[in-house]
């Protein structure tokens, strides 16, 4: 069994299963919580696919194993939609590839991760591919937001629903990776492991990890807001306001009696002290338009933050 988490390892002997018994769908969607392993889980199961061999899992030996591992599969196209949008020509461009024949081996997979990114007429192109595929041709898609695709779509993918692991589970799990403590102290972020191990790999996890001191200091009147936004930019706005928000969401919840991680237990009393729970959540709301904003017009972020974190 290949080495993937273990809340990962029963949809994949689903897929397996359905694999060797020759009665896999041409198209899967693989759906879950943003940050529980679609994406990892996807990968895996492609890997089975491009093997040259008559099993339900890859072998690793054949040559379209090796070519997996050196990541130079010619019958493998990948569009990732994490960063910008998924546009009608690249879906294009790729179908057009990948109606040709096999270069290597028997099959041709199309990955397409967080497929909610398709635009319109992107999800009408893969739409129109999944109504006429080509012969010995898997698609494969992960989505975190697989209802904001369209309906026919769906209908025509085997559906692969990856379950959100518990926290212990997250916590045996995050004991094998590197820094484990430091992505522990971030729980109050969120608990979906790969997204706490993106981060980490992103070289963001001490930007989240120190928020909650520096607002405390920043409310208190030890720090300028200045001093607090020191290093924001466009690369990391959208985290600077998600690691605000959450602070303030785990606030309101232990308002109504959920527990309150240690990271947040001496920025909790500060918030409540000056803004009241009504005023925590007109606060929450406030960030969530701020971001919005600022991803469609090109307003000042600095200024904008500047103006947001003084009215707390």
């Amino acid at each position: 069994m290949t080495n993937i988490a273990p809340w990962l390892i029963p949809c994949l002997q689903q897929v397996q299963v359905l694999k060797q018994t020759k009665s896999l769908s041409h198209a899967l969607l693989i759906t879950g919580a943003d940050g529980v392993g679609q994406e990892e889980l996807a990968r895996e199961m492609v890997k089975d696919l491009m093997c040259e061999k008559d099993q339900p899992a890859a072998c690793g030996d054949c040559h379209s194993c090796h070519l997996m591992q050196a990541e130079t599969h010619p019958d493998f196209r990948v569009l990732d939609g994490e960063a910008s949008s998924i546009k009608v020509d690249q879906v294009r461009l790729l179908v057009k590839q990948i109606n040709q024949k096999p270069q290597v081996g028997y099959n041709k997979v199309v990955l397409i991760t967080h497929a909610q990114a398709m635009n319109i007429n992107a999800a009408n192109a893969v739409l129109k591919a999944l109504e006429e595929p080509s012969d010995r041709t898997y698609f494969v898609l992960t989505s975190s937001q697989s209802t904001s695709l369209l309906a026919t779509i769906r209908s025509r993918c085997l559906l692969v629903n990856v379950p959100t692991p518990n926290l212990d589970e997250v916590k045996q799990w995050l004991t094998h990776q590197a820094d484990s403590q430091e992505l522990k102290d971030l729980f109050w972020l969120t608990t979906q492991p790969f997204r706490l191990l993106s981060l980490q790999k992103q070289g963001k996890a001490k930007l989240y990890a120190d928020l909650p001191a520096q607002l405390n200091s920043l409310l208190q009147g030890t720090i300028s807001t200045q001093i607090m936004l020191k290093g924001l930019d466009s690369s990391n706005l959208e985290d600077y306001c998600n690691g605000l928000a959450a602070i303030l969401h785990q606030c309101i919840c232990h308002s109504t009696g959920d527990s309150l991680d240690n990271a947040l237990q001496n920025i909790y009393p500060t918030l409540i002290v000056r803004l009241g729970i009504q005023g925590l959540m007109i606060r929450y709301q406030a960030l969530q338009k701020l971001k919005a904003d600022l991803q469609k017009t090109n307003l000042n972020p600095i200024m904008q933050l500047t103006h947001e974190l003084n009215q707390w």
